[in-house]
Order: structure tokens, then sequence, then C-alpha cells
């Protein structure tokens, strides 16, 4: 009987004792299923089979998935598309025109944040319009969340931009590695059409260089989505586990530090080359500062007011007025929108040199077979970007949906993520992720289903078909839908020329959204504070992987990270806390005894709980811990107690065949006249005693007791009888000497129980179970 401890009962005084129970009685008692007692392995292998069954349709059809073939199929089609559950319950009254009111600011945001991240993606701003345009219309149909706002996002466009940066001058088109027919759109800002005809100069190599980022980017976004596409089916979302939020939170905010180093340039109006690969954050910074005589402070200028504009409204304006009207100032689009209009009529372009990005031409891109056969070159960068996309968004979807209260499938929008880039690449786009600002703002609006996704992606849409000719400041500028053909001669031909006004981005402003648009990423260095006070290893895993990202690169930032975050696990087994436990006077309640003045622990007894999990990576510290606690080590004890215990069994052996004359072998041979005799006993052969004895004549004084009517001392049989004696009492005296140090030593020991306080391990394997075994033997010293 044991007592049951911090109870109701414990608590108010009262003592409940409960039995000690093994499996079988405890099974007997409580008439356990006879199924799953004994089973064949047979029968053992056909429930493992059904219970995988089972799993997979869960996995693959739901919870409430029907029967049959045709069942499972429509279960099927029901998951693979939640949007058609989720507009059977429309309600159109109460929630079309939020989604509509919302969807239309939503979209307003996108046109600036799609064309500035396409400048951190170092692609023309119309690509950022048509990953803006694409995604929502894909997600709508795949996804679960209600609130995701998918497109451009700062990180993932950094990402892309390096992989661009890296790969794209090995497979340049001017080279004939690369043979294959490719479709795409090249803005050639003012050339002429005469200047389709001959790529060889600069500006036309510029345009080539944009032509094949362009491919490249669409090449990735297929390779992304394909690999996202893999994992959703095979039902890999557990994947993102590895990436903890502490570690996310430090990519996140290094790679934030990557973006704005980049568009410093782009504020200070400085034109050198910028630093790539490791350490491009530290000398890019350097470089700025021994350039800052040379900056175009009509840019700064510029920069700097947009800055302040956009900061006054997202902190002061826009929140009381949404308060009021519910839909905040597209400030963003205002910026670019009445920055183009300044430039040009203040001249600042040709006067004053400040930088423009480029173009955007109107109309809407034909569909294009992504070129797969540079998938070589990227996969790497792929399976990181497709890792970083799915672990931001599908965090975003589920902090939203907890909110709202509705749950998200992570197998799921891996399938609405990969489908999502496949199917966007088509139309020259980038790997696409969710925006933390856009889904934020979907929530605070009121947004109710994915509707709104349609509407902004309607919106962008308008803006690429119509919007040019409403801003403009250069009226007739020309852009051609080119064919480029890769051989050792690189040919090119022109199969539809468009003359459409478009908008001319000024740099800053877009370098001004993107800096300011950071500010919600460096508030998180705040938690640093917090991170210290709950977790040692959170903070360390934040700062590992911040610095690596800031010092290093981005790729070996994330790596990095990875590496420390599962480090940490093996750390924590090897660092996991060993308390012995005490109770508080006339109670039952066991706490740490360094912990309470009035715990003590029971005479006798020690009480000791390891918190940390009993797998082979902390299975040598438990043993080790648990030994050091209990205060001291039974292992020579044991090793002393085993000695002791031979002892005394060999002399019980040796007692047992004396009395017995049957438990002993004589054999003789002759030596030197005289009989030898030889005692082997059976019990102990390596026991040898060896007996010499006379030729057969005796004297008188070699009498003794008769034995058997021999009278003589040198008699084989009196010599036996002799020994056997000498024998007995050599072994009494070993027994009682065995037996008495046996007693002192055990008398030394300081407890009688040892009791491990299992409540904190949540699992165990093998090398666990043997650690515990050999504490339980080292312990087992009675």
């Amino acid at each position: 009987m044991i007592p049951a401890c911090d109870t109701e009962e414990a608590r108010n005084g009262q003592k409940h004792e409960r039995n000690f129970y093994t499996q079988p009685e405890f099974d007997a008692l409580y008439h356990r299923n006879p199924q799953l007692v004994s089973r064949t392995p047979v029968q053992r292998s056909a429930a493992m089979a059904r219970k995988v069954c089972q799993k997979l349709r869960v996995l693959y059809c739901g919870e409430r998935s029907y029967d049959g073939p045709c069942g499972l199929l429509l279960s099927l089609l029901h998951g693979l598309f939640p949007v058609a559950a989720i507009m059977c319950q429309y309600e159109s009254k109460n929630w079309l025109a939020n989604d509509l009111i919302t969807g239309f600011t939503v979209g307003v945001m996108h046109v600036p944040q799609g064309m500035a991240y396409a400048m951190l993606a170092t692609l023309p701003p119309v690509y950022g319009l048509y990953c803006s345009m694409c995604a929502p219309l894909f997600y709508f149909l795949l996804g679960t969340s209600r609130h995701l706002s998918l497109g451009t996002m700062a990180v993932v466009s950094l990402l892309v931009g390096g992989c661009l940066d890296r790969n794209v001058p090995q497979i340049s088109p001017f080279r004939p590695s690369l043979y294959c027919s490719v479709f795409h759109l090249v803005v050639l800002g003012p050339a002429t059409m005469s200047g389709l005809t001959n790529l060889t100069s600069t500006a036309a190599k510029e345009d080539v260089d944009v032509a094949a980022r362009v491919v490249m980017a669409a090449a990735l976004a297929m390779i992304v989505g394909l690999i996202q596409l893999a994992m959703g089916i095979l039902r890999l979302g557990f994947l993102t586990q590895l990436l903890s939020q502490p570690m996310l939170s430090g990519f996140i905010l290094g790679s934030s530090i990557h973006v704005g180093m980049s568009q410093l340039f782009v504020v200070f109006g400085l034109h050198i080359k910028k630093s790539t690969g490791l350490y491009n954050v530290p000398m890019n910074f350097y470089r700025i500062c021994s350039n800052l005589p040379e900056s175009n402070w009509v840019t700064f200028g510029l920069a700097l007011a947009c800055m302040m504009v956009l900061y006054t409204f997202q902190l002061w304006v826009n929140p009381p007025l949404t308060k009021r009207i519910r839909v905040p100032i597209p400030i963003e689009l205002l910026i670019i929108v009445f920055g183009g209009i300044t430039s040009y009529y203040l001249k600042l372009g040709t006067e004053y040199n400040v930088r423009v990005v480029g173009t955007v031409p109107t109309g809407f891109p034909e569909p294009s077979i992504p070129n797969i056969s540079l998938a070589g070159s990227l996969i790497g960068d792929a399976f990181v970007i497709a890792l970083i996309a799915y672990s931001l968004s599908y965090s975003l979807a589920s902090f939203y949906a907890s909110k709202e209260g509705y749950t998200v499938d992570p197998n799921q929008e891996l399938v609405a993520y990969g489908m999502t880039n496949v199917a966007s690449s088509f139309f020259q786009t980038y790997p696409l992720t969710a925006s933390i600002s856009r889904t934020a703002l979907q929530v605070t609006m009121g947004s109710k289903t994915q509707l709104t996704g349609v509407v902004s992606s309607l919106v962008v849409l308008m803006v690429v078909l119509f919007a040019g000719p409403l801003f403009y400041d250069v009226p007739n500028v020309r852009f051609a839908f080119v064919r480029l053909v890769d051989s050792p001669i690189l040919s090119c031909s022109a199969t539809a020329v468009y003359s459409q006004s478009t908008i001319r981005i000024k740099a800053c402003c877009l370098a001004a959204i993107i800096l300011v648009a950071l500010r919600n990423v460096f508030n998180q260095i705040a938690e640093i504070k917090r991170l210290w006070r709950y977790s040692i290893w959170d903070f360390a895993s934040w700062a590992v992987t911040l610095v690596a990202t800031v010092f290093l690169d981005v790729i070996y930032g994330l790596i990095i990270g990875i590496t420390f975050s599962v480090l940490t696990v093996f750390i924590r087994a090897q660092l996991s806390n060993t308390l012995v436990l005490g109770r508080f006077d006339k109670t039952e309640v066991f706490k740490p005894v360094d912990s309470y003045a009035d715990c003590v622990e029971v005479p006798k007894v020690k009480v000791i709980r390891y918190e940390g999990d009993l797998f082979y990576a902390g299975a040598e510290r438990f043993a080790a811990s648990v030994i050091r606690a209990s205060g001291f080590d039974p292992r020579p004890i044991i090793c002393c107690k085993k000695k002791l215990v031979c002892t005394i069994n060999e002399a019980e052996a040796i007692l047992k065949s004396v009395h017995s004359q049957q438990d002993l072998q004589l054999s003789s041979h002759p030596l030197h006249g005289n009989r030898s005799y030889q005692v082997q006993y059976f019990f102990f052969p390596h026991l040898l005693v060896d007996i010499q004895l006379g030729d057969g004549t005796c004297s008188p004084e070699d009498l003794d007791e008769p034995v058997g009517g021999c009278h003589s001392r040198c008699c084989p049989c009196r010599t036996t009888k002799r020994t056997q004696a000498n024998l007995k009492l050599e072994a009494l005296k070993r027994k009682q000497t065995a037996l008495c140090h046996l007693s002192t030593l055990l008398d030394k020991v300081p407890l009688n129980h040892l009791i491990l306080d299992c409540s904190a391990w949540n699992f165990i394997d093998f090398v666990g179970v043997n650690a515990l075994k050999m504490v339980g033997i080292c312990c087992c010293h009675r």
C-alpha cells in the first residue's frame, strides 16, 4: 500500500492509500480486452496495417470521410478544394460588403508593395504586380485560411534576389549552355524598334540580363511550388517544427537588416557596386560610410520626406481614421504617384540625377512555360525558399485562424502554396508568400472569407491593364514581347509591340516604402527581454541566428540557425535538472528540498526527480545524476558484496562436501614410493587439495581414533578424515568473516529505498530503458 500524494484529501489532512499492482494483475482485475492481451504476430501485423490505412484515410480524406471508393474520392476533392465548403456557408448579407471593401483596400496596398519588393528581388517592378495579381486567385481555390494575403514579401524577395545574383552570371543567355526558347517581357525603356535587332549595345545587354532574371525567377517559382506540392502530398507539414519561433524571429530580423542595408544605397543615391556573399552587410556598411561625400542629397531628401510622411500616416493618421471610416488612406500608393508627379515637374531625373527604377508597362503577359532545365542550379535555393515561405505563411495563417475561431490544415496549406507557385510561374512570377501587414489589414477591416483575395487581385489587374494612362511622366515609352533563342549567336525577334503610357517609378520612393515597412520587424528587438527571462536557450537560438544571418549571409544564417536549434535539444538533454524531493511535516506533498526550508527528506529513503526525457542523448547523464543525487555510489559496494557472497558460497559448498564423501574424488599415483591423493570438489573444480600419504606402515604414535578398524596415522582413510576436519574449520572461519564484513558493508549504506519520480518524462527509448535497468541493478545492493 502506498499513500496518494498531492491530492485533495492529502491537502485536507486526509490520507488515501492504494495498492501495488503488476501489469498482469491490473489487467485481470479490470478486465482488459482479451484481444489485446495475447495476439499472434499475424494478428498484430493486420492490426497495424488497419491503423496505417485509417491514418492515411484521415490524412487525405478527413476524419469525416464517406465510405466506398466514390465516397473517398468525394472526400478527397472536398479536402482539396476547401473553398466549396466555405462558399456554401457564405452569408452574403453580412459578409459581402466587408469582403468587397477590404479586398479593394488590400488590392490598393498590393500595388506599391508589389513594385517595391520586386525591386528587392532584382526584377522590374511590374513582376511584383504579376505576383500580387496571380497569387490570391489560385490560393482562393485551395487555401484553408480565410484571411491570408498571399503575394510578395520582403524576406522571400531578398532570398530570390540573392539566388538570382549568384546564378544569373553563371547561366547567361550569351553562353551556349542553355538551348531552349523562352518567352518573357523585356522592358526596353526609351529604346526604339531598331534596337530590337541589335542587342550588342550596353543597354541591350542590360535588358537581356533582366530577361535572364525573369526566366530564372519563373523557373525558381516553379521548382519551389513543386517542392511544396510534394511536401503537401507526402504530409510533411511537421517539418516546419525544425524552425522554432525564436530562430525564425532572429532570421527575419537578420534578413530585414540585409533588406535595409540594400536600400541605403538607393536612399543616399550611391552608384557603387554592392558586396555580395559572405560578410556583405559589414562590407556594404563600410562602403556606404566611405562614399557618403558622393551621395545625392536630393535623393536623400526626397526619400527622407517620403519616410516621414509614411511614418506619420501609419502611426498617427490611419489608426484613428480606420475607427471612423474603416478604410485607411493608401498612403504608399499616393507616395508613388505624387513622387512621380513631383519628379516630373521639378525635373529631378534630368537635372538632379535622381535614380529611376524603370517603367511599369501596362498590359497582361501571355502565359509561358518556365524553363525547368534550370532546376539543377536552383534546387538548393528553392528548397530553402520553400521551407521559409511555408513557415512564414503557415505561422501567420494559424495565428489569425486561432484568433478568429477556425482551424487551418498545414498539409493542405502546403498543397495550396505549391499549386499557387506552380500556376503563377506560367505568368512570369517569382516565389510567393504571405505578407504580415496585408494579412493584419484584412483581419482589422473585418474580412470574412478568401473572396477578399479575389477582389484584391482584380484591383491589381485593373492597375496593370488601365492605370498607365492615368499616371505617367514619359508618354510614349515602348516595350516589346520578345522571344529569345539561346544559341552561340543570340538572335531576337519581336512578336508584339505596344505603344502605351507607363509609370516611371522613383527608386527612392520604393526604398522609403520598404524601410518604413520594416518598422514592425525591427520592433521585435523588444522581445529580447522576454526571451532572456523565459528561456536562455530560446534567447541563444535567436541571437545565434541573428548574428550568423547579419555577418555571414542569409542562407548561411538559416542553416546555422536550424543546426543550433536542433543542437540545443541535445544540449538540454545533457543539462536536465536532477532534484532531490522531500515532504513537509504531516503531509504527503513532495517538493525539492533545496527550494523549501521546511521540506525534509524521509529517513533512509531518497526520492529523485529527473526533469528530462530518457533517451539516447541523455541516458548516460541520467544514470550518473541519479547516483550523484542519491548521495553515494553503490557500484563499489556491489563489487565488494559480490566478492563476499562468492566467498560465502564457496565456504558453504565446502561444508556440504565434507558431510558427503560422495562429493570427493580421490585419484592416486605413485610418488617416490608414497601415494599422493588430490582432492577435487565438484562444486568448485578450481579448489584442489594435495594430500601426501605414506606407504602404509604405521607406528604407535601415529594411532588416533580408529576409523573402520584402522589404527594407523598414515592410513589413507585416517589422513582424509583429518583433512576434512581442517577444511571444515577453515570454511567456517571464512564464512563467518565474510558474513561479518558483509553486515558491516551493508550497515554503511545510507539508503533502504530509492524512488524515481517519472512525472517529467515524456518518452523513453531503448537506450533509456537500459540506463534505467542499470540504475535499478546498481541500487539493488541488498
